[in-house]
């Protein structure tokens, strides 16, 4: 079988589950056989060797089983950086660079951040990778996630003397220094939604999704006690929003004599609420 072929049998099949088909598959083939594109286009009418055929078949009748492409191949960019996930691990994704952007923005010269339900660490990389004055702690619940987020500060050259990682639940938590600024992309989708969400998105753990019943738990804690409690004087706190819970999410924080403002991506959903004190 050739690529031709490869492409011609399991094309229509990914058309079928997404609307991005042409693109998985090529994402997918240049992955297994570590090709170029120019390469793979140049080889298109090659015969395939059983090895690759056999990565590649197991590979696509993955996605065909609903899994995220981005832990098929392992990887996915964010923020113009390459970041490793897989199982166990949130994917990163483009509406989160909103927060990175942010907090390269505000930490002052030297500033220290927080970064709550690190998932990747992808945040926390990608401001370090830009700001070398910046150190950063980076917590998350879950053990596998943080294995994630050490190969991909290892990977951009972020030592562990600029980035510490700390394997904890964030209700137990205790800062040992004062950030200046606290990002978190926290789960927030609503604990009766979750039986909602499409096959794929299932894939990625429960624990990085489910923000309870109204989807607001994480939000209260970080707004009542991490930027309450230690943030510095002239200190920000950004999180990640879903879509209908923004408003609350400010209420929250102004609650704590916060201002608060929200802020929308590129397609005009409310996505990130910026607190400051005020």
């Amino acid at each position: 079988m050739t690529y031709n072929e490869f492409k011609a049998e399991y094309l229509p099949k990914l058309k079928l589950i997404t609307d991005n088909a042409s693109f998985e598959l090529e994402t997918i083939m240049l992955a297994i056989s570590g090709l170029k594109k120019s390469e793979l286009l140049l080889s298109r009418c090659n015969v395939l060797e059983n090895s690759i055929l056999e990565k590649l078949t197991k590979a696509v009748n993955r996605r065909l089983d609903f899994e995220p492409l981005q832990y098929i191949i392992g990887e996915w960019e964010f923020f113009g950086l390459r970041m490793f996930c897989g199982k166990g691990c949130l994917i990163p994704r483009p509406e989160t660079e909103m927060l990175a952007e942010i907090a390269i923005k505000k930490l002052p010269r030297n500033g220290k951040l927080l970064d709550l339900c690190t998932g990747s660490g992808c945040i926390s990389v990608a401001v370090l990778n830009n700001r070398p004055d910046v150190t950063a702690v980076a917590v998350d619940i879950s053990e596998d996630a943080l294995n994630y987020a050490k190969k991909n500060a290892e990977y951009h050259g972020i030592s562990s003397d600029r980035l510490k990682f700390v394997c904890a639940d964030i209700y137990e938590y205790t800062p040992d220094f004062i950030p200046d600024v606290i990002v978190s992309n926290p789960p927030y989708i609503k604990s009766d939604d979750m039986k909602t969400l499409s096959a794929e998105v299932l894939h990625e753990p429960a624990i990085a999704l489910d923000g309870g019943h109204d989807g607001l738990d994480f939000y209260k804690l970080i707004a009542k006690y991490f930027a309450n409690k230690f943030i510095s004087d002239n200190g920000c706190c950004a999180v990640e929003v879903g879509y209908d819970i923004g408003e609350e999410v400010a209420a929250i924080f102004r609650s704590q004599k916060f201002s608060a403002n929200l802020l929308r991506d590129i397609f005009e959903v409310e996505r990130v609420c910026l607190a400051q004190k005020e």
